[in-house]
């Protein structure tokens, strides 16, 4: 329980961090390239307002969070023009501003743009413009590469911070879990010690009432009060045995297992729900493969057995069906018991496995033998105890179906065994 509730809050909390960072690097680089991209704008409309010619260009007062505009600015600035015509014609290249473009390399871009018709755009780390005079067209290219490499420059720095941060919240929430889960545990264990100190205080007086009621009903002969009696004395029995079983598997101490023939345990146990069945006007059909080992704890596997079946006799309307079987499936070994159900009682699957729900909200006994909504949570329990899954499903709106599922460690276990046996033979005989 310890190392699983460490384990949910360092992830749960790494996962908040996570989400906290990345929102933090993503509008941090988005806020600077939206910044660089304004700049290069205002670059750009300067540059075709003048035409190109410094003695030309206005500076304007720039939009607030943005560096001002200056003649030492532009002339750092790096573009090129190329006058044509407008059949695309190449007039005149300036290319005094940038060191890096031959005239050929303009000429080519200035024939893309051309050839696209675009009158604005990137093109190969350039921005360019086009702008109409006369019979004359101006295409104004400027480059943008230090605006790119200024951008990559801080999310390669947000990002190393970003991560180096992520690192040190993790050394600190691993550090910091012990202390922050040490008060849910001591709750959770008064509350376990609470389940088992009353459970087993209230099995002295349960099974005293049981016989005392027995005794009466010997002397004084059976009448509908020692029946009332006997039916609620097996309930909290039962329920007793449910929650201490619960508390004992959340100590997460592992239970004893061994090879179980689980067809032998099935059969065994069906002799006494078929005679249940028939006294209620329930069909039980079974269909159990032979010889089917499964590695668990054999009276853990009965008591996951004898939940579903008595859940399936408690809630079957008369004249339903209940069926249970019990095969392999590939590498796995696969419990499924299936009943007709009331349509109007009809839930989420997965809260049928809550602690203490039951279908009808008000909690009224509707039947006598109805129960207190922990038994489908120890069966889930059971099964997850030794790496198997319980799952619930309404195959019509008539039927409900759960599936046990574990994995078939002993077949698996024991093909390992064998190619261990066979390679220890292969190496003392070669």
């Amino acid at each position: 329980m310890t190392k699983t509730l460490k384990k949910r809050f360092i992830v749960f909390t790494m996962t908040a961090v996570t989400g906290l960072l990345v929102f933090i690097v993503i509008t941090i680089n988005g806020l600077k390239w939206m910044m660089l991209e304004r700049q290069s704008d205002m670059v750009m409309e300067i540059l075709v307002t003048s035409d190109g010619t410094f003695h030309k260009m206005d500076f304007n007062r720039p939009p607030p969070f943005l560096r001002p505009l200056d003649m030492d600015k532009m002339r750092s600035s790096r573009f090129f023009i190329v006058r044509s015509d407008v059949d695309g014609n190449i007039r005149d290249i300036n290319a005094d501003q940038i060191v890096s473009i031959d005239v050929e390399t303009a000429k080519n871009y200035a024939l893309t743009v051309w050839e696209t018709g675009r009158e604005s755009g990137r093109i190969k780390g350039y921005k360019f413009f086009v702008k109409e005079i006369g019979p004359n067209r101006l295409t104004f290219f400027l480059d943008t590469s230090e605006q790119v490499e200024s951008f990559y420059l801080v999310l390669f720095v947000s990002g190393v911070i970003a991560v180096l941060c992520w690192l040190i919240l993790l050394i600190i929430a691993i550090l910091l879990s012990g202390k922050v889960i040490r008060p849910v545990l001591a709750g959770i264990e008064k509350q376990k010690q609470f389940i088992t100190n009353a459970g087993h205080e209230m099995k002295t007086p349960l099974t005293i009432i049981q016989s005392n009621n027995d005794t009466m009903a010997l002397i004084h002969g059976e009448n509908k009060y020692n029946a009332h009696i006997r039916t609620q004395t097996k309930r909290l029995n039962m329920l007793m045995s449910n929650l201490l079983l619960l508390a004992r598997l959340d100590e997460e101490i592992p239970l004893p297992a061994e090879p179980v023939n689980i067809s032998e345990v099935t059969s065994e146990l069906l002799p006494a729900y078929q005679d249940a069945a028939l006294s209620h006007n329930l069909q039980l059909r079974v269909r159990i493969e032979p010889d089917i080992i499964l590695l668990i704890n054999k009276d853990s596997f009965r008591q996951l057995l004898t939940i579903l079946l008595d859940n399936a006799l408690k809630y079957t309307p008369e004249n339903g069906s209940i069926s249970l079987t019990l095969t392999r499936q590939g590498r796995h070994i696969q419990i499924i018991q299936e009943n007709t159900c009331d349509p109007s009682l009809k839930a989420d699957p997965e809260r049928l496995f809550e602690r203490f729900y039951r279908g009808d909200s008000a909690r009224t006994q509707s039947m006598e033998s109805s129960g207190y909504g922990i038994g489908l949570s120890a069966a889930r329990a059971i099964c997850e105890n030794f790496n198997g899954k319980l799952n619930a499903e309404y195959t019509s709106a008539e039927n409900i179906r759960f599936i046990a599922r574990f994995l078939n460690s002993v077949r698996y276990s024991q093909a390992f065994s064998c190619r261990s046996y066979m390679r220890r033979f292969f190496l003392c005989n070669s």
